[in-house]
């Protein structure tokens, strides 16, 4: 199964730092790739109830010349015909079997599009900030905190000291006893949630490190961290409310434990039986 073309995944992690015309032009190029191949800018910009300027001021700030250079990344990725963007539920659900199809197919595609942005090097970092950590904090507010809850267990299960506070009060009492021996880990699907960056404030002031998992790259959450391990699942495709995020999150989170407790067997063994020794 096709996972989504890059420029899409980039421009959706942007999204977050985006408002006004410029978050309407980059949802509509989202929604509508190949009308963006079609269109003059002034043609598109009219589409979007702006003008020109502003359309080619938001392919710049993606990081492109103009709104040429954006028409030609999209034409070099969208080349195949038989390529079709699903958007929303790619069919609406008329029957239990259908229903059935869009779960499978959006989440098969959040689990591909995840896979696929994941950087070796920052799963290396992540694997390094976990191991050399001497206390452990993860929090993630709302689903994001079912996510967070899971972590923990798994990571006590192979032996690390790591704790989820699940009072907002609480946590933020926790993580300012923290140093920069520990690690503070944070679990958010927009990554401006409040509440998370709160803690990242009181993190900093005491040069904890932290690290995060959030959906958007350019999100405060992820410039604060000093790692960040992407999830990518599309909530405007579907109408599944949390799901997708979920899904995400919890994939990153069995990938990153899996290969702790695969890579370091012997560590982990050896965790796990001071742990037992402590608490006979």
């Amino acid at each position: 199964m096709e996972s989504t073309p890059k420029f899409l995944l980039e421009i959706r992690q942007r999204l977050a730092e985006l408002s006004g015309n410029n978050r309407v032009i980059a949802e509509r190029i989202i929604d509508y790739p190949e009308e963006v191949l079609q269109s003059k800018v002034s043609e598109f910009a009219e589409r979007c109830h702006c003008d020109s300027a502003q359309v080619v001021r938001l392919c710049q700030k993606l990081g492109y010349d103009g709104f040429t250079s954006l028409k030609n990344r999209i034409a070099m990725e969208l080349i195949d015909p038989k390529r079709t963007l699903h958007r929303q539920i790619a069919e609406p659900a008329t029957s239990f079997e259908q229903l059935k199809r869009n779960f499978a197919l959006n989440f098969t595609r959040t689990i591909n599009d995840t896979l696929a942005n994941l950087d070796e090097k920052a799963i290396e970092q992540a694997v390094s900030l976990i191991r050399n950590a001497r206390h452990i904090v993860v929090h993630g507010f709302g689903s994001s905190g079912l996510a967070a809850r899971d972590l923990r267990i798994k990571l006590v299960r192979i032996g690390y000291y790591a704790m989820f506070p699940d009072d907002a009060e609480y946590t933020r009492t926790l993580v300012a006893t923290l140093s920069k021996e520990d690690l503070l880990i944070l679990i958010s699907f927009s990554g401006d949630t409040p509440y998370i960056l709160d803690n990242v404030k009181v993190a900093k002031k005491n040069d904890v490190p932290i690290l995060a998992l959030t959906n958007y790259l350019h999100s405060p959450l992820a410039e604060s961290a000093s790692c960040v391990l992407p999830t990518t699942a599309d909530e405007q495709r579907i109408r599944l409310g949390t799901m997708d995020s979920s899904v995400a999150q919890f994939l990153v989170i069995d990938l990153l434990s899996s290969l702790m407790a695969v890579e370091f067997p012997h560590q982990t063994e050896q965790r796990i039986l001071q742990i037992f020794e402590t608490t006979r």
